[in-house]
C-alpha cells in the first residue's frame, strides 16, 4: 500500500481537480473526482479518448456509492459481498452528474479490495473514477517508469506501492 501521506496528499490533489494514477485491484488506473467534470474532461485528454465513453468508479464500500446509483436490497447485498474485482453495471439516479453517464443512463462500478483506493476513497468520502493508465489503444502500464513514459507531466501525482 502507498504510504499514509502520500494517500492524504493524493486525496489533496484530487479535491483540487487534480488526476493521479495509483494501483487497482487489477491494473494501475487514473483518476480523479467524479464530481468535477473539467477534472473528468482532463483525464478523457490525458488518455486521447471520446468524453462520449464512460469511465468506471471505484468506491471503498456502497455508501459511498448509493448517491450516484439505483439499487435493490438484493443488489446491494450482492455487490457489498464480492470479494473479486468485478465491476457491476446499474442504473443511475437521475441526478448523477452527465458526465458520468452513458446513454442508457447507467454507470459501471465496483467496490475496491485494493487498500490504496479504499484508503483514497474513505480520505475522500465518496467513489472515484478509474480508467486504465494508458493513452487509449496502448496496453495499460504495469509500473511507475511506463506511467512516466505514457503521461511525461501530465498527470499530478503516482501513487506507488510500498515493496516490503
Amino acid at each position: 500500500m502507498a504510504s499514509d501521506f502520500s494517500i492524504r496528499h493524493a486525496a489533496h490533489l484530487i479535491r483540487r481537480g487534480g488526476i493521479i494514477a495509483y494501483p487497482t485491484d487489477t491494473i494501475y488506473g487514473l483518476g480523479c473526482n467524479p464530481y468535477d467534470a473539467d477534472a473528468t474532461e482532463r483525464l478523457s485528454m490525458i488518455k486521447r479518448r471520446s468524453t462520449d465513453k464512460p469511465f468506471i468508479l471505484l468506491a471503498a464500500d456502497i455508501k459511498q456509492l448509493a448517491p450516484l446509483i439505483i439499487i435493490d436490497k438484493a443488489q446491494e447485498r450482492s455487490i457489498s459481498q464480492t470479494s473479486e474485482p468485478i465491476s457491476w453495471v446499474i442504473d443511475a439516479r437521475p441526478h448523477a452528474p452527465a458526465w458520468l453517464t452513458d446513454r442508457e443512463n447507467t454507470l459501471t462500478v465496483r467496490i475496491s479490495q485494493n487498500e490504496t483506493v479504499i484508503k483514497l476513497c474513505e480520505i475522500l468520502g465518496h467513489a472515484i473514477i478509474s480508467t486504465s493508465a494508458n493513452p487509449s489503444g496502448r496496453v495499460p502500464a504495469k509500473n511507475n517508469l511506463e506511467i512516466r513514459q505514457y503521461f511525461q507531466g501530465t498527470i499530478d501525482k503516482i501513487l506507488a506501492t510500498n515493496k516490503k
